[in-house]
Formats: C-alpha cells, structure tokens, sequence
C-alpha cells in the first residue's frame, strides 16, 4: 500500500463537512505542490489541528486545494509531557523534530545560565509543523515562548543533569502526575546554583547512565523514557 502523506489546514478553519473544498495551510500547500509534486487526484490525508483526520483528494496541486472524502476516526492524543530545552541552532532544531515525532505535547526554549544564544520560536514552529505531518500526528505540538529557569521549577518538574542526581527517573515520575516537564540544560549543564533552586523548589534532578549526552540526545532520549514508563502505568 502507498504511502499517504499527511497535511494541516490553517487553525481558522471551520464548518469542515465532506465534500466540501478546502485550502491546506501555504507551508503545506507549497510542500505538496513543489516538493512531493503531487497531482491532481491523488489521495492524502488532511489534519484540521482540532483532532479531527480526513481523507481528500487533491483538486488543485499548485493552490493546495483539496475535497474532503470521508473522515478517519480513532487517534490518540499528544502525550502529555513538555520539554524545556537550553540549546539553540541546528542541534536544537533537530531536538524539536524528533520531540515530535514522539508526540510531545509542548515544547519551549529554556533560559537557563549556560545558554549561549536565544532560540527562534518561529523556525521551530515550522520544524514542528513538518515533523508532526511525518508523524501523522492529529495536532502540531505547541512551540512556547521560552521559560526562565525558575518559574519552570513547578509541581511535575523533572531536571535532567549529566553532572548531579538524587532521584532515578522511575522514583521521580513516581510522585507525579501528567504533564510532565523535563528540564534539559545546555551543554555546559546547569550551574550550581541552578540545581540548589531545584532542590530547594522540591524538584527531583535525574541523570541518564554514566555518559553525558549532548543536549539534542539527552532531550529524545529522556522524552522516550518517560513516555515508556507513564504508558506502562
């Protein structure tokens, strides 16, 4: 069976009902039409961002003008987890695809000490976009704007550090309910003063193995291990 590719309509789309004759969201529409290269009548499938999935046929490729022709039901939701990330340029983009792909359901820049440079949200938000196409997610994750480090030391926080732990991930998720916030440092690590204020908010700090991960590893990897551990709940 054929690959069916996956787009977004724009998020002021409304009264959507079969039949009827839509425009997917421009990056969509352009990456249909100019990058796939597909033809009129082929089939893909159409998310509205709302959790509702149709299946359309494409009527006009270069204005990314589709009909919808029946609607898909049974999706699952974003993963209620969002990660906080300290890192900036391409290896923070690469972390954002790939938190995607996973499901997540939010993901922000972190402004914690190390951080060498501020993140673009608009260029993550089309990460997000594409990557959540490729996932045939239902809805695109929300990119945030970025959180201080201190007022991310909330109740269902986790800090993640390569350097300093005093809880397994297991004993911390184990006193949380979702969402989950994961904290990711920059690749310096957090500073000292920075894991004394998650101690002092209450805020269990977790490491992964004997290694250090880079930033982008440590995010995918800890985003993976607690989806696994909150779906064998």
């Amino acid at each position: 069976m054929a690959h069916v590719f996956r787009f977004f309509l724009p998020t002021s789309s409304t009264d959507l009902a079969i039949d009827s004759a839509v425009m997917l969201a421009s990056d969509d529409a352009k990456r249909l039409h100019k990058v796939l290269r597909l033809e009129a009548g082929e089939i893909v499938e159409v998310a509205d961002g709302r959790g509702r999935v149709f299946v359309a046929t494409v009527v006009n490729p270069r204005a990314g003008e589709v009909v919808f022709n029946e609607e898909i039901a049974g999706h699952h939701s974003l993963v209620p987890i969002r990660v906080l990330l300290a890192q900036s340029g391409p290896r923070a983009d690469d972390a954002v695809e790939k938190l995607v792909e996973l499901g997540l359901a939010e993901i922000s820049p972190l402004l914690a000490s190390g951080r060498r440079r501020e993140a673009r949200t608009d260029r993550w938000q089309r990460i997000a976009a594409g990557a959540a196409a490729q996932a045939k997610l239902t809805s695109v994750p929300t990119i945030s704007a970025p959180v201080a480090y201190g007022e991310a030391l909330v109740p269902g926080a986790i800090v993640c550090s390569h350097e300093q732990d005093d809880s397994s991930l297991s004993d911390a998720l184990a006193g949380l309910s979702p969402p989950v916030t994961l904290l990711i440092g920059p690749e310096a690590g957090f500073s000292d003063e920075e894991l004394g204020a998650a101690r002092q908010a209450g805020v269990p700090i977790v490491r992964f193995g004997q290694t250090v991960l880079r930033t982008e590893t440590a995010a995918v990897v800890f985003a993976a291990l607690v989806i696994d551990r909150l779906s064998s709940r």
